[in-house]
């Protein structure tokens, strides 16, 4: 799997047909042939492999934990993505309602519209500087890719995706974020 996240800003109808879906493997087919297969510019930011930076950052991630969910323990340490960060900024990528009985395999969580609104504040007052500090230290340990060069990677994928959450923010459309792992 590629696990390479996607943030899209769906209509009530795709929003209704996903969240009318009974199983996970159900609501992933929903995905991948409703709504990234329209693959509308306008309403998608792609986040590549940065999403995992971007969590980690701004939803306060324990340093040293490699794994989002249980492990074998030789493996590293893991922690849950729901329960660090603060509201709203926790809510930009792995912080809105899951959607999935479990998401160990794919991730699809849901941002209310209102939500969008309350979270572009505080995304338009993170500077470099800041995502910086918070990558070295949420981000620390978790893969070999950690340093410089991937923290120059994540900030371009954090503005842009910024700019996605200004743009669609008042709009009324629901933000759901999918990845698989």
């Amino acid at each position: 799997m590629a696990a390479r996240g996607v943030h899209f800003a769906i209509t009530d109808v795709q929003r209704f047909g996903l969240e009318s879906q009974r199983t996970d493997i159900d609501r992933i087919s929903f995905v991948q042939n409703e709504i990234e297969s329209l693959w509308d510019t306008d309403f998608l930011q792609e986040t590549d492999h940065a999403w995992d930076a971007i969590h980690r950052c701004l939803g306060e991630f324990p340093p040293n934990t490699p794994w989002f969910y249980p492990v074998d323990p030789s493996l590293g340490a893991y922690a849950l993505p729901d329960d660090y960060g603060t509201y709203p900024l926790k809510l930009c990528v792995l912080g809105g309602r899951r959607l999935m009985n479990s998401d160990e395999n794919y991730f699809i969580r849901l941002i209310e519209p209102e939500q969008v609104i309350d979270l572009v504040p505080s995304l338009e007052e993170l500077n470099f500087a800041e995502i910086r500090d918070r990558y070295h230290k949420h981000c620390k340990g978790a893969w070999p890719e950690f340093g410089n060069d991937d923290l120059a990677y994540t900030w371009d994928y954090f503005q842009a995706l910024r700019a996605f959450f200004q743009r669609m923010a008042g709009n009324g459309r629901t933000i759901i974020f999918t990845a698989d792992q």
